[in-house]
């Protein structure tokens, strides 16, 4: 009998990877810790395991914070890092089942974070070395037949190009993100008191350095001014509006000429153009459309869809989300899949339409993915999803169906008006075949202007003529869904990591709002990096780099040469940043300050009324304290006890409901609590709220 080990990489995916294989589909759970399972699969006995996500994590030998160049990096257990004692003991159990094991299986995501997933398991805690007793399961879907299928047709040995591509991409990051942060960081350490660690990434950087290049020209932007002119056309009782021929005019004169050389009674009917014009099938759903559709659909953010997305697709309910592909193979069974969405009322009517067409063919978009197709919906059903989950799914399950569909049609007409000497133009327009709008129209439904019938000769009444004053306009600021959009166009980050590097950029205070704006503290590291090391801010090194792993992922290039390349890049960075580090800390340090005294002001002073109430930590003896910025001008003397080491504080910005005071938020081991800094304040007092005061309000 043979037995295998199969690695996935997250528990729900442990659990359908094990019901499925497994005869009876009741696997035997073993272990306290992981989720792991024993299955019975004709001769064979089955353990499936899960990896829950990365357990392994690359660390520097050198400790210290501000120490750089440093390239002496480790694979680390993530436990040892994070110092996490639940990762530790979920490492020791899934080492544990290990023994006896004839072969073993990596069912981890199949791309490059799940290949470098499955195989940090099996080099470092199971030792595997031998290429003859590893095999690769791939998995577009978790649906029963899938996963049965994979099993049977999984390869032997590793998809090594993936793992290369996947590691070094964790080693340059890495080695890019430690020493830059280290280096500016220790730029300021020397006019800031309070430790303040800067962020820096090899895509983070140049990301967000297009996000200040869009705030100047923004800013900078000098609106100039344009005439548009519009007739008010009376047609069978109704108003309809024509525009001058030409859209814009840019001279006041000229725009008063054309007034007045336009007859404002009478429009003469000079030519009517009607045509027929194609609103193509959408192509399906690579993971970058989809996070634009649910962001302009949803108001979801990029990683909100994605982490959305992932929850459905565990649940097989779509197809693995991460991919870059708009097609839609054979392979995936277009009828079984659409068989299944019938049995759900919302969609039967739909594939009955579908179905009469006789030949499935879906559309298909240009771009492909050699691992996963487009996402597509399984056809499986489910209760108990959330709101935003059935948002998702309804929105893949539609464009799906809308690939089967065929174009819609558009009636265009465009009636050229003469009024005096002047000529104007009134366009119209009506969908005259729904085709596809008919499955996606929730979310997608073109404007209609329909007119009546009008032939040429015919004299129609004008109401009036509007000269319209507008200014131009700035570009429009990135959202979230736009920017990850344009970071594809550009080709930085992977479809994986863009959604995450902007909400990094959010978590570190660079941008703010949806509708994306730089801070103060973004603005400066830019300033900064532009002046003393532009290299940093280059897009073009970015996507070389990014061009360098797709050829290790292919075999086309060694890692060690990428590694190497990006090394010696660094240094000759790093060696600029050490060059002007006082500069560049000055440069930084005034908005680092600004952020830090934001962090610590508690609010207004309750007692002077005129200082602010702020936090501090005192040199000499360590103790945090609140104090009124008026004590050091002798107008005040309030100071008030906070909670100590190791409890943390932070301010709230609201006052008590008892007293008015500030109020501060106080974890401690963990659990979060509010407390009023009034030590007089009556919740500390009162013996009926004795509890509530020592574990401060409540939130």
């Amino acid at each position: 009998m043979s037995k295998y080990l199969i690695i996935a990489e997250k528990p729900e995916a442990a659990r359908r990877i094990s019901e499925a294989l497994d005869s009876k589909s009741k696997p035997q759970r073993i272990g306290r810790v992981v989720p792991s399972f024993i299955v019975r699969n004709g001769d064979s006995e089955i353990l499936v395991t899960t990896a829950l996500g990365h357990l392994y994590e690359l660390t520097m030998r050198n400790r210290n914070r501000l120490a750089y160049p440093v390239f002496d990096y480790e694979w680390v257990p993530k436990h040892i890092v994070e110092k996490n004692r639940k990762l530790e003991k979920w490492l020791m159990e899934m080492g544990s089942i290990g023994d006896g094991v004839d072969y073993y299986v990596n069912a981890c995501d199949y791309d490059v974070e799940g290949s470098l997933i499955g195989y940090n398991v099996l080099r470092f805690l199971y030792k595997i070395q031998e290429e003859n007793r590893v095999f690769r399961m791939k998995l577009s879907t978790l649906t029963k037949k899938e996963i049965q299928e994979a099993f049977r047709r999984m390869k032997p040995g590793l998809d090594m190009g993936l793992v290369k591509a996947g590691e070094t991409r964790h080693i340059v990051d890495f080695l890019y993100g430690i020493n830059l942060s280290r280096a500016l960081t220790r730029s300021v350490t020397r006019f800031v008191r309070t430790p303040y660690v800067l962020s820096v990434g090899r895509v983070q950087t140049p990301t967000l350095n297009l996000l200040v290049k869009r705030e100047i020209a923004i800013e900078t932007f000098i609106p100039t001014p344009y005439w548009v002119l519009k007739a008010e056309i009376i047609i069978n009782g109704k108003i309809y509006e024509a525009t001058h021929e030409r859209d814009r005019v840019n001279i006041l004169s000229e725009a008063r000429r054309i007034v007045e050389n336009s007859d404002s009674r009478q429009a003469l009917v000079e030519k009517v153009e009607r045509k027929i014009e194609t609103v193509s099938v959408p192509e399906p759903f690579d993971l970058t459309t989809l996070q634009r559709e649910a962001y302009s659909f949803f108001g979801f953010t990029p990683s909100r869809t994605l982490s959305i997305a992932e929850t459905l697709y565990l649940n097989a309910l779509i197809s693995y989300p991460r991919t870059s592909s708009q097609k839609l193979p054979r392979e995936i069974g277009y009828r079984e899949i659409l068989e299944k969405l019938a049995e759900n009322s919302a969609y039967s009517k739909i594939v009955e339409k579908i179905f009469s067409k006789h030949v499935l063919t879906p559309k298909q978009g240009e771009k492909d993915d050699p691992a996963h197709p487009a996402i597509y919906p399984t056809g499986e059903q489910k209760s108990g999803l959330s709101s935003d989950q059935l948002k998702i799914l309804d929105l893949v399950t539609r464009r799906f169906l809308a690939a089967f569909d065929d174009d819609a049609e558009k009636a265009v007409c465009r009636v050229t008006l003469k009024l005096g000497n002047e000529r104007f133009i009134l366009r119209g327009s009506e969908i005259v075949k729904k085709g596809w709008l008919e499955i996606y129209s929730p979310y997608y439904a073109p404007e209609e202007m329909i007119i009546p019938p009008l032939k040429e000769g015919e004299c129609l009444t004008v109401r009036r003529i509007i000269s319209e004053e507008r200014f131009t306009n700035p570009p429009h600021r990135y959202n979230p869904a736009s920017l990850v959009k344009e970071m594809e166009r550009l080709g930085i980050g992977t479809k994986t990591t863009r959604a995450e590097i902007v909400e990094t950029l959010y978590k570190r205070g660079y941008i703010v709002g949806r509708s994306i704006v730089v801070a103060d503290l973004g603005f400066s590291l830019v300033s900064a990096l532009n002046r003393f090391s532009p290299k940093i801010l280059s897009v073009e090194m970015t996507r070389e780099i990014e061009a360098d792993m797709e050829k290790i992922e292919n075999g086309l290039i060694d890692e060690e040469k990428v590694i190497s390349l990006a090394k010696a890049e660094l240094t000759e960075i790093l060696r600029e940043i050490e060059a002007n580090e006082e500069n560049i800390g000055k440069h930084l340090s005034s908005s680092i300050i600004s952020i830090l005294r934001g962090r610590n002001t508690i609010g207004k002073c309750p007692l002077c009324r005129e200082g602010e109430l702020r936090m501090i930590v005192s040199r000499k003896t360590g103790k945090r304290f609140g104090i009124c910025t008026n004590v050091f001008k002798k107008k005040c003397s309030l100071t008030v006890p906070l909670p100590q080491n190791p409890n943390r504080v932070y301010v709230t910005e609201r006052p008590c409901k008892i007293c008015g005071w500030p109020v501060v938020r106080v974890i401690t081991k963990g659990r979060p609590w509010l407390l009023c800094v009034n030590p007089s304040c009556s919740s500390k007092t009162d013996r009926s709220v004795k509890s509530q005061a020592n574990r401060g309000l409540k939130e």
